[in-house]
C-alpha cells in the first residue's frame, strides 16, 4: 500500500505535485491544495461529546492508493450506461461530471477533518446511474484497513439522474489491533427528480479506529431515500449526516442501530431539513449501551422558511444494559415557517424491561437468553433493511456477540 507522509511532513507543495503526477485535473488539483491550507491553519473541532483526547494526529499516515477500497456488483452493468467504479479511476473519464458535483453536498472548510479528506482522498467509489435505469441488485463498496494503524480518506460520489433507482452499501471493517487507526469518509449522494436510492451504511471497525466522517443526500422532485445506518466498531466515532429534502414531493425513511460496548464513544449527529413543498420524513434510530460505553444521538428537524405542508418525524430509543453505561438524547425541532402538516420528536431511554424479563422467565427462558431476544428485537426494524442475507446475519451475529 502506499502511503502519504506523515501529516506533519505534508505540504501544499506535496499535494499539488501528488496530484499532477496522477494526471489529476487542474481544477482538482487546485481544490486538494486550498483545502490542504485550510487543514493546517486550522485547530480541530471541540466536540464536548467526542473524544478526542486520546488520538494522536502525528501517527496518522493516509493511504496514498485505492488499497482499501473493494467493490462487488452481481451483475455487468456497462449497456445500462450504469458506472460503478473508484473516483480516482472516474476523475479520468467523467471528469466532468465529477467537477459539477464533488463538494457541491458537504463543505470541505466546515472543520478540519472534512478538510483532510477533500485534500488527500485516493480511496473511495464514483457511482452514477442513468435516466430510468432500475439497479435491482445491490452494489457494494467494503472499505478495509489496509495494515494495523493505518489510515484512509475515502470519499464517495453517488449521482442518480432523474427516475434512477438503485441500491447502494457503504461498509467499513477491520479487525482489532492495538496500534491506533483513522478513517475520515465522506459520502455525497445526489438524486434527481423521481429517483430512489436505498443506502445501507455500516461501520464494524475494529476496536482502534477512530472514524470520523459525513454523509449527505440531496433530494430532488418526488425523490426517495431509504436510509438504513448501523455503527457497532471504532473506539471513537463522529458522523454528520444529513437528508436536504430540496424537491417537493421528496421523501425519506432513515433507521439506525448503534450497540456500544466496552469504553467506546460512539456518536451521530443526523439532519432532517425540509426545503421543498409537501416532503416527508421519518427518522427512527435504536441504540443499545453496555459496560462503560457511551453514546450520543444529537439529532435535528430543521423546516425552512420556504417548505409548506411539512410531514416530518424523529425518535430515537435507547436501551441501557449495565448501570454505567450512558447515552445521550439531543433531539431538536427547529420550524422556520408557518404552514406545517405534521412535525414532532420524541426520545425514551431506559432499562429493559423488568415486567418484560418477568414475563419470558415465567415461560422458562433464562434471564440472559431473554435479555438477548429483546435486543435481538430492538434493532430487528433496522436489520430488515439491509438487502444482502449474508451481511444481515454477520451484522446479526455481531449484535448477539456483544450482548
Amino acid at each position: 500500500m502506499k502511503t502519504f507522509p506523515p501529516l506533519a511532513e505534508i505540504s501544499d507543495a506535496l499535494v499539488i505535485e501528488r496530484s499532477r503526477a496522477a494526471g489529476e485535473p487542474e481544477w482538482l488539483t487546485e481544490q486538494r491544495a486550498d483545502a490542504w491550507r485550510f487543514f493546517a491553519s486550522t485547530e480541530p473541532p471541540y466536540w464536548r461529546r467526542t473524544d478526542l483526547s486520546k488520538f494522536k494526529p502525528e501517527q496518522v499516515i493516509a493511504a496514498a492508493d485505492t488499497a482499501a477500497t473493494s467493490l462487488y456488483q452481481e451483475e455487468d452493468l456497462t449497456d445500462q450506461g450504469v458506472v460503478f467504479t473508484t473516483l480516482a479511476q472516474a476523475i479520468h473519464s467523467h471528469g466532468d461530471l465529477i467537477r459539477r458535483y464533488l463538494g457541491a453536498a458537504i463543505d470541505s472548510k466546515r472543520h478540519k477533518f472534512l478538510a483532510l479528506n477533500a485534500a488527500l482522498w485516493q480511496d473511495g467509489v464514483f457511482l452514477y446511474v442513468p435516466k430510468h435505469v432500475n439497479v435491482e441488485l445491490p452494489l457494494t463498496a467494503m472499505f478495509s484497513m489496509p495494515i494495523p494503524g493505518g489510515a484512509i480518506v475515502p470519499r464517495n460520489l453517488i449521482i442518480l439522474d432523474d427516475g434512477a433507482s438503485v441500491t447502494f452499501v457503504e461498509e467499513y471493517h477491520s479487525v482489532a489491533a492495538s496500534d491506533q487507526a483513522f478513517a475520515a469518509p465522506v459520502t455525497e449522494m445526489f438524486l434527481g427528480n423521481d429517483a430512489t436510492l436505498r443506502f445501507v451504511a455500516v461501520q464494524t471497525w475494529g476496536e482502534d479506529v477512530y472514524h470520523i466522517g459525513a454523509q449527505k443526500v440531496r433530494a430532488g422532485r418526488g425523490a426517495s431515500v431509504e436510509w438504513a445506518a448501523v455503527n457497532l466498531g471504532a473506539r471513537v466515532q463522529h458522523i454528520e449526516a444529513e437528508t436536504a429534502l430540496e424537491g417537493d414531493g421528496s421523501r425519506v425513511e432513515w433507521v439506525a442501530a448503534t450497540f456500544a460496548a466496552d469504553h467506546q464513544n460512539l456518536l451521530t449527529a443526523p439532519w432532517l431539513r425540509h426545503i421543498g413543498a409537501k416532503t416527508e420524513a421519518h427518522m427512527d434510530f435504536k441504540t443499545v449501551v453496555k459496560d462503560q460505553s457511551y453514546t450520543t444521538f444529537d439529532g435535528m428537524i430543521k423546516i425552512e422558511h420556504q417548505s409548506r405542508a411539512t410531514v416530518s418525524r424523529l425518535e430515537e430509543h435507547a436501551l441501557h444494559l449495565s448501570p454505567k453505561a450512558r447515552s445521550d438524547s439531543i433531539p431538536g425541532l427547529m420550524i422556520d415557517t408557518n404552514d406545517v402538516a405534521r412535525a414532532g420528536h420524541a426520545s425514551t431511554s431506559g432499562e429493559v424491561d423488568e415486567e418484560q424479563l418477568f414475563y419470558m422467565r415465567s415461560r422458562g427462558i433464562p434471564r440472559d437468553e431473554a435479555i438477548h431476544l429483546i435486543v435481538m428485537g430492538f434493532f430487528e426494524p433496522v436489520l430488515d433493511r439491509i438487502p444482502n442475507d449474508a451481511l444481515r446475519q454477520r451484522i446479526a451475529e455481531m449484535i448477539e456477540a456483544k450482548i
